[in-house]
């Protein structure tokens, strides 16, 4: 018979996540009969549910770090996932097993427990390759393990909690609990974008930086050397697309849903209409898979692919818009 715990409702977002690994016997309870299930997770905490994920050997015993003795009730899971190459120390030879881990610390700690290589892009903001965690956390996005959250962020510095860190594991462990990473279709920027407009010729988008209300800013040039300033983000709402401190449309709306309809700018009631949403369309610039076509009350059908944004428009059947390269 499964626990039940008084702090722990049914209703919570990820209940199945943590009963799964409480049945399994990989995390417990506490004696007075709660989960804590928004308690931080500790180092040492992290280790006893890594220990128990892999089966290592949990008795207690001295281990090679200057703060955990054989006292430390983790001490035997420290020692045993320190061998395996799942954790490490620091420069001072200390473990530090009371530390909350952050969610970067999460990322490359399930990386590593679950021997994780496959790699996939990084759709988030706040996420580059210098960290260490960079790595670690486009693998754990490949095996579907993390969503971020709605604003295209994946907030690393943030601290683990153990409803989160039990999710990450359940999730790694059972594929009933993986999640598909929400489309995100801003543009890279590390890349250059070239388009083709009907009535505008040749120009190209490059990147300049992120602006103070968090729009990213793109320079756009043209065939005749003049220039122009886009931007575009994407939060709760949806992927957004306009000039700076003007005006900007709602491109692709949340949810992505094939039928849902939201307004123009100005007066124009569902002007706006997802009509697919796993679409493979080719352009002089590749094949885009999972693309999104929007399409308007007056006759325009716009393309947005994942990390890319706007491929190809057609006004009446007619293209009036195309990526034609990414460099």
């Amino acid at each position: 018979m499964a626990a039940t715990f008084s702090d722990l409702p049914v209703s919570h977002r990820f209940y199945g996540e943590m009963m799964y690994l409480e049945n399994n016997k990989i995390i417990t309870g506490f004696p007075d009969n709660t989960f804590r299930p928004e308690a931080e997770v500790t180092r040492a905490e992290a280790a006893i549910i890594i220990g128990r994920t892999l089966q290592l050997n949990g008795e207690q015993r001295n281990t090679m770090f200057s703060d955990v003795s054989a006292e430390q009730i983790a001490s035997g899971y420290i020692a045993s996932a320190a061998d395996a190459g799942v954790i490490k120390g620091f420069p001072d030879g200390s473990f530090r097993p009371h530390h909350i881990i952050t969610r970067e610390q999460a990322a490359i700690l399930i990386s590593r427990t679950f021997n994780l290589t496959e790699e996939s892009e990084i759709p988030f903001t706040d996420i580059s390759p210098s960290m260490e965690s960079y790595l670690h956390i486009k693998r754990m996005i490949t095996e579907n393990l993390t969503q971020g959250y709605p604003d295209n962020t994946f907030r690393p510095q943030l601290k683990v909690t153990r409803a989160q860190f039990s999710t990450f594991i359940a999730r790694a462990l059972n594929d009933d609990f993986k999640v598909d990473l929400p489309l995100i279709f801003l543009k890279d920027p590390l890349h250059v974008y070239h388009y083709h407009y009907k009535d505008g010729g040749n120009v190209r988008f490059v990147f300049q930086n992120e602006d103070n209300e968090n729009w990213n800013l793109w320079h756009v040039y043209q065939e005749d050397g003049t220039s122009y300033s886009i931007v575009e983000r994407q939060d709760s709402e949806g992927y957004k697309f306009g000039y700076p401190f003007s005006e900007y449309s709602l491109e692709v709306a949340n949810p992505v849903e094939v039928g849902h309809t939201w307004d123009g700018y100005g007066e124009m009631p569902d002007y706006y209409k997802i009509t697919a949403d796993s679409l493979t369309i080719t352009t002089p610039a590749g094949t885009f898979e999972n693309v999104v076509e929007v399409t308007t009350t007056d006759g325009y059908v716009r393309y947005f692919a994942p990390m890319t944004g706007l491929i190809k428009a057609t006004k009446d059947g007619e293209t009036i818009a195309e990526l034609m390269k990414i460099e």
